[in-house]
Parts: C-alpha cells; structure tokens; sequence
C-alpha cells in the first residue's frame, strides 16, 4: 500500500510542479469562461434582461441564473481538462521510459497502472471543488441569491461522480497516443469540441436534429444537462410562478435543461447516468489493458 500511495503522490507532485501543464489544463475552462463574460452568458438571458427592465425580475435574480447556467457547463468541462492533463503523465513516462525503473521493483504492476488513475482522480476532484465552491461565494456576492443546501450537496455529489466518468474516459484516450505532440493536440482541441458537441458554448436547439443525435451519443452532454437542472433549480421554480407557459418551456429548451434521450428516443436520465458509468468502467478496463502492455513493450 505505501508504494501505491508514494506513486500517487509522484504523479500529483509532478503534475502540479509542472506550471506550463497545469495553465493548459485550465486553457479550455479559462477560454469559456471569457467567451461567456463577453458575450454568450447576456444572450442567454437577453429575454430575462427585457423582463428586469419592466420590473418583473431584479437584475441579481438575471446575474444568477446566468452564472447558474453558465458554471453547470464549465465545471462538467473542468472534469475533462484537468482529468487529461494530469494523464499527461502516463505518456511522459512511457515515452522517456520512466517506469523501467519501477518494473525492476517488486511494486505490482496493477498499481502502477492505477496509480496514475488515481491521481488524475484527486487532483480534478480537488481544483473542481474548489471552482464550485467559487462559484458559490461569486454567484452569492454578485447577484446576492445563493444556493440552497441541497443543492450544494447534490452538485458536489455528481461532481464526484462526473469526475469518476471523465477520468475513465481520458485515461482510456490517452493510452490510444505514442507520443507528446499527439497528447499536446488532443489537450488543445478536445475541450474546445466537446464545449460544442454538448451545447455548452451554444444551445443544442440552435443546431439541426441530427447534430443534436450526434450529441446525445455523448455522456458529457447528459451530464451538462443534469448538472444544469441542479443548479438552475431555484431559478426555473420561481419563472415557472411567473412567466408564461409558452415562454417557460423556451427557455427551458434554450438553456439547454431539456432531456435530450439517445437518437432522439427517449431515455430516463437515471438510465443515462448507469449507462456512462458502465461505459466508464469498461473504457478503464480497456485503458489497463493498452498501458500494460505498452508496459511490456
């Protein structure tokens, strides 16, 4: 147990040394985060500003359903980026044969394996909590309305779990690369793509059904969905008390909160959540086979 442990805190330690990879981790959360206080947060609710100006919606209830929806995209984002980044390591070390000299110690090979795993779990674990947790005493300052306890708890909870998925997913990806210039392209373009496969830069219902088919093929759109339900919670009660049917249901879909199912069929989201962690748990099966026997190469 003390190898595994020392493993784990080799590959945190040289993650967090290493400040170029870290920054590229944040890149694609840094980049939404400025798109979205630019321009794309207001037109989400630029028909919500309308209603403030005829008094029906205080200017802080507009500021935190903004954010509200703004956050349950990016921190499904930072899941991904910061879970592949600290992978990084994985294809460091097989390219400059660093765990030779593990091989020649009695340390199980399992661990070593897992041992990356683990550490890419902790590590986005620690800086996602800590994103949400900002998010919580920056949506509270600004617009003076903060989250209720339970949903605190409940997005901390699928955080975890989404972290659990996204970490699954990424090990399994980059056990598929040779090389650091190819881990250096995936890092640059998969947070991006993801960012419009699953609505999160833009609304799904501004795209054609079909793109909307190719996204409900990805877990991280369901897990945006659900994440965005949590935490727009509060704000969705209180315009469904006020707004007209019609409009709710608009704004519902152009948030983006709507169940998307698969192909268009319909799917509970409990059944989605199940069929990404099954998925989860295979790809990271999958991802222990390819690294060990690159090990063995």
């Amino acid at each position: 147990m003390y190898e595994f442990v020392a493993l784990v805190k080799r590959h945190m330690l040289k993650f967090l040394r290493d400040k170029t990879a870290v920054f590229f981790s944040f890149l694609s959360v840094i980049i939404l985060l400025a798109l979205y206080f630019l321009f794309i947060g207001e037109s989400y609710v630029s028909n919500l500003r309308e209603l403030q100006e005829e008094g029906i919606f205080t200017r802080g209830f507009v500021d935190f359903v903004k954010i509200s929806n703004m956050m349950g995209g990016i921190l499904v984002v930072n899941t991904i980026s910061l879970s592949l980044g600290i992978m990084g390591n994985v294809i460091t070390d097989l390219e400059q044969r660093a765990l030779d000299a593990y091989l020649v110690t009695p340390v199980k090979r399992y661990k070593i394996i897992f041992s990356y795993y683990v550490s890419a779990i902790i590590v986005t674990i620690f800086f996602t909590l800590i994103m949400w947790g900002f998010t919580i005493l920056y949506a509270g300052i600004v617009s003076g309305y903060w989250y209720t306890f339970e949903v605190i708890i409940k997005t901390s909870l699928l955080l975890l779990f989404f972290t659990f998925i996204s970490s699954s997913l990424m090990i399994y990806l980059t056990t598929l690369l040779k090389s650091v210039n190819a881990f250096g392209t995936l890092s640059g373009i998969l947070g991006t793509l993801i960012g419009f496969i699953c609505g999160i830069y833009f609304p799904l219902a501004n795209f054609s059904s079909g793109i909307q088919y190719v996204s409900s093929v990805f877990p991280f759109t369901h897990m945006t969905i659900l994440l965005k339900n949590i935490m727009l919670d509060q704000s969705l009660t209180a315009l469904q008390t006020t707004v007209p049917v019609d409009a709710f249901e608009r704004i519902k879909l152009y948030f983006g909160v709507n169940e998307l199912g698969v192909f268009g069929q319909h799917v509970d989201m409990i059944w989605l959540m199940i069929g990404s962690a099954v998925i989860a748990c295979i790809l990271l099966y999958l991802g222990y086979f390819n690294m060990s026997r690159k090990i063995k190469n």
